[in-house]
């Protein structure tokens, strides 16, 4: 029977402690860790027989001591299964037990019942259930009928505490037998020693009765100096009082935790959680299964907390469901489950009391969930809308901080939809402030902060913090939260109120104090620097990282963004560090991310696929968009397949427009994506650029170069997009397109679209002088308008006054070249000269090419020199050309040809053609055979800008090596020449045609 399991269960306990002895007492002694959980199953499926018969003899027993055993073990719980040792308590069958012993002839056993009916019925709560039980607590109260009443001492009579204790120990009183032993302790230390063994002689003969005595003086017992001197002594205790699988026990391990630990030891301490599991405590196995999340203090591995997990699901507690959906919600240690989750709430409310109190307990560990906003309306806002309409005030700001927070998700789409008008909530909110809830005063300080459910009121706001502070005066914790208020108050403000140095010192008092929203937010302003305050980047950073180590995720975005923009391995590598401190699995998903790219960053690619990879992260655009760019980047991935995968987020992207912008600059920088490929992101980014987003037209214009022909970057689509910017008054885009673009390239009708657009928008650009000479230059040539000379001189003349530096040329070349005006050399040169002083290349390279066709003299080359080093200083890439002729020729600088090659190859990578020239001539002519390299590298280039004289000269090269080889080159690259316009190209073509019929070679 359980009695005599549990009488030689405490034999072994009582022989332990009156031993010095602290080798193990439970029944794993010899089991390593991993044994745990197969060793209880064993036991468990004997103690589940043994309890399936003591029940049938419980069930049928009129002994009121078998009865009132059979009593306990309901309220205690019976054993899940025979291979689950967790209990199911039956509250309802030990409550009809405990009333059939109320009136018992055994006034012992009838006075144990009554004191445990009651607190049973305390348990259950309700106000029936709580009536009968202070009517029970009062009938012991009572002398019972027929019992002598000790007489009390009189009231001057004066106590003698150490007899008062010894007395009270020998009617059987656990509590006084541990206090006489601290008495004895100070003033009889001799007397120690027999105390502490009638100590636990007394806890083991009280353990037999099961009433939970000897967990409250382990309890107790944990927390002094003799334990810290005896720890086999509080091991015992702990052991008898674990036995039952009390879930008080574990609270009193949770207590104590840090004094267990330092004098048990993280192994022993462990093996007492597992006899409370071995017991049926449903508790001691949710703390093994939420240890890894807490820090792993008991030191339980993952196969524990799986195994608990596994056993909690087959518990019937709303404890054990609590557990249980809280794992499988989160996905810690098991696979993300919503429906199991979902399954193990409704059994929470379908096992809970009808009691509101009970109900709200379940709120608010649902709340405590992080659930979807979706869930929260349906598991946790009923409950509490039930109690307040019930009028329970004091939910009001539990329920505010759910429909803030539901409206903040975007839960409602208006405040109509809301369960409780705004007004009226925040109504409630005042009045329960006011009635002295001081937490409905923070959550209206923070509603009137934010302009929630009602419109921004930074002063009601302010009131009601500093009231607020007043109230929590000793409450070191709320006076810095409610200081982090008021300093976010203050931040709204400061382009108002420019109070920045106050609020930067307030910032770094708060973040001395550890204050983890002022370290977020003093290291962003350390790490970007701004108004009065000096960017520390360094600095910054590790305020973030600080932040971030202490739990406070969203200083982990930030902290990224520096890292990631710093490029310092060493930034990314502490920060890395900070995140791995952190099981991955308790990681939000975008925190998965945020490290992720991290170890992308740092090539740690098998790491960051592993993040990836998670389902939760996969839900995410940002994680498949990263996952596809980490496995191209690892070689898993071809690059065709990893680009077909981040177009395909793109396509299917509901999200902001600036994570999709910034998708599609990420795919645009893979290498070799066709037109083809490309338009339909295109066309994803010239909607966003459609309604006007900056942001997304600068793109546009980008990658509109890469991929020209592109149907959604059309020509008049960007056109249009330069009018918008330059109609705000920016009018560089458009003047880019106006000054850099080619009628023959777009065709005359797309150029006179431009054209009728800069005429549109000219009034509103009245500071733009290089949109004034693209319209002189249109009416001068007579392109895209006719030609209207005077129309043009205006257009010149109003570009100049705006200073203009081409329009100022273009006047300086009239009186050059007495074009309109009478000719004027020397004005033209002055302001030539005027120009070029303040950056003109055109008047630097005019001035040059003067000096140029002077008669030759060194002050006249030194001059031309002086002026072509200028243009090309200021990027002109005809006058790198000349730069680099003149180093190779000495002429007006001293004779250098590697500087002279290294300005021709600036201007060659430019695209400038004279220059490529100039190359491909100078190492021909040092090696003018067919066999050198380094002029054949400028003859492709040269070939690939089409110039038709160099493709000739490519195709006589590909001749001499190998005529029949290069067969259809030759004839590819001579059909190209004369489309060109290369007459030669069509009559060589014809020579070598004849040629190949005749088999003649020459």
């Amino acid at each position: 029977m359980i009695i005599e399991l549990r009488r030689k269960h405490i034999s072994m306990a009582l022989a332990m402690a009156l031993s010095s002895s602290v080798a193990a007492l439970t029944p794993f002694a010899e089991a390593q860790a991993s044994d745990r959980p197969a060793q209880i199953v064993a036991l468990t499926k004997k103690a589940y027989q043994t309890e399936q018969r003591d029940v049938e003899e419980f069930k049928v027993s009129t002994n009121a001591t078998v009865r009132l055993t059979y009593a306990r073990l309901l309220a205690r719980g019976r054993i899940v299964s025979d291979s689950n040792p967790l209990r199911a308590p039956d509250m309802n069958g030990a409550i009809e037990v405990y009333r059939g012993l109320v009136s018992t002839s055994d006034a012992e056993v009838r006075v144990k019942a009554i004191g445990e009916l009651a607190d049973l019925l305390q348990r259950k709560g309700g106000v029936e259930n709580e009536q009968e039980a202070t009517a029970l607590r009062a009938s012991i109260a009572r002398p019972l009928a027929g019992a002598s009443v000790q007489a009390a001492p009189a009231a001057d009579t004066p106590v003698n505490i150490e007899e008062d204790l010894r007395n009270r120990m020998a009617n059987g009183s656990l509590d006084a037998a541990f206090d006489l032993l601290l008495l004895q302790a100070r003033e009889n230390p001799t007397e120690v020693d027999t105390l502490r063994s009638q100590m636990l002689l007394m806890a083991n003969l009280s353990a037999l009765e099961g009433d939970g005595a000897v967990g409250r003086l382990a309890g107790r017992y944990a927390g002094s100096f003799d334990a810290q001197e005896h720890p086999e002594v509080l091991k015992s205790l702990l052991v008898l009082a674990a036995g039952d699988g009390s879930d008080s026990l574990v609270g009193v391990i949770e207590k104590n935790r840090e004094a267990l630990l330092a004098v048990l030891g993280q192994e022993q301490t462990r093996e007492i959680v597992w006899q409370l599991v071995n017991g049926g405590s449903t508790r001691a196995a949710e703390l093994i299964a939420l240890d890894l999340v807490d820090e792993n203090v008991f030191g339980f591995d993952e196969a524990d907390a799986k195994w608990a997990i596994e056993a909690l699901n087959g518990a019937g507690s709303y404890r054990a469901n609590y557990v249980t959906a809280k794992l499988y919600y989160q996905g810690i240690y098991v696979d993300k489950d919503i429906d199991r989750a979902v399954s193990a709430m409704e059994k929470m409310l379908a096992g809970a009391d009808a009691a509101r109190q009970e109900s709200l307990v379940i709120a608010d560990r649902f709340a405590r969930m992080n659930l979807s906003d979706s869930l929260v309306a349906k598991y946790v806002l009923p409950i509490y809308m039930g109690a307040w309409k019930a009028g329970d005030l004091s939910v009001v700001g539990r329920l505010a901080r759910v429909i803030v927070s539901a409206e903040k998700g975007g839960f409602y789409a208006t405040a109509a939809d809301m369960p409780v008008p705004p007004d009226q909530l925040v109504a409630e909110l005042s009045s329960a402030y006011t009635n002295g809830d001081l937490s409905a005063g923070m959550m209206l300080g923070d509603i009137y902060r934010e302009g929630r459910l009602v419109a921004a009121d930074p002063t009601m706001a302010r009131t009601i913090y500093e009231d607020l502070r007043q109230q929590y005066a000793d409450m070191p914790g709320m006076q810095l939260k409610l200081r982090e208020q008021l300093a976010k108050l203050v931040r709204q403000d400061l382009e108002v109120t420019r109070a920045y140095a106050a609020y930067h010192a307030e910032l770094r008092a708060l973040a001395g104090e550890r204050n983890l929203w002022a370290m977020r937010e003093l290291g962003l302003l350390l790490a970007k620097g701004g108004p009065e305050i000096e960017t520390d980047v360094e600095g910054g950073l590790n305020l973030l990282l600080e932040a971030l180590s202490e739990g406070y995720f969203p200083a982990g975005p930030n902290a990224a963004d520096i890292a990631l923009a710093s490029g310092s391995t060493d930034s990314l590598r502490r920060l890395s560090d900070v995140f791995k401190k952190f099981d991955p699995r308790t990681l939000s998903p975008e925190s998965k991310v945020q490290l992720a790219e991290v170890d992308f960053a740092l090539k740690q690619f098998d790491q960051a696929e592993y993040l990836l990879s998670d389902p939760d992260v996969q839900e995410l655009p940002i994680g498949q968009f990263l996952l596809a760019q980490v496995m191209l980047s690892s070689g898993k991935l071809a690059p065709e397949i990893a680009a077909g995968k981040m177009k395909d987020v793109i396509l299917a992207f509901t999200g902001q427009d600036g994570q999709l912008i910034e998708f599609i600059q990420q795919l645009a920088r893979q290498d070799r994506l066709s037109t083809e490929f490309m338009e339909p992101v295109l066309e994803r980014l010239a909607k966003i650029a459609d309604k006007n987003d900056m942001l997304a037209i600068n793109v546009a214009f980008r990658l509109r170069q890469t991929w020209p022909s592109s149907r959604s970057l059309s020509f008049n689509r960007v056109v249009d997009w330069s009018v918008y910017y330059a109609a705000r008054g920016v009018s560089e885009p458009l003047a880019r397109i106006a000054t850099n673009v080619n009628e023959a390239a777009v065709g005359p009708e797309k150029y006179r679209y431009l054209v009728d657009k800069v005429e549109e928008v000219l009034p509103a650009v009245p500071n733009n002088g290089s949109l004034r000479m693209f319209l002189a230059e249109v009416y001068a040539q007579g392109v895209g308008r006719s030609r209207d000379l005077d129309r043009a001189r205006q257009l010149v003349k109003e570009a100049a006054e705006l200073g203009n530096l081409e329009a100022l040329n273009a006047i300086a070349s009239d009186f050059h070249n007495g074009r309109s005006v009478g000719m004027d050399r020397d004005r033209a040169e002055d302001l030539y000269r005027a120009l070029a002083f303040v950056g003109s290349n055109s008047s630097a390279l005019a001035l040059a090419r003067n000096y140029s066709k002077a008669p030759s003299s060194k002050v006249h080359e030194t001059r031309a020199f002086a002026y072509y080093i200028k243009a090309a200083a200021g990027g002109s890439s005809s006058a790198m050309v000349e730069v680099g002729r003149n180093y190779l020729a000495g002429a007006g600088v001293g004779l250098d040809e590697a500087e002279g090659i290294a300005w021709l190859e600036k201007a060659a990578d430019l695209g400038s053609v004279d220059a490529m020239t100039q190359l491909y001539f100078y190492y021909f002519v040092k090696n003018p055979t067919s066999k050198n390299d380094d002029a054949e590298v400028w003859l492709d280039k040269l070939v690939e800008a089409n110039v038709p004289e160099m493709i000739i000269r490519k195709v006589v090269l590909l001749r001499d090596r190998d005529r029949e080889g290069n067969k259809k080159e030759i004839f590819s690259l001579l059909d190209r020449a004369e489309t060109l316009g290369s007459q030669f190209a069509r009559r060589l073509e014809n020579i070598y045609i004849r040629e190949y019929r005749g088999g003649v070679s020459k």
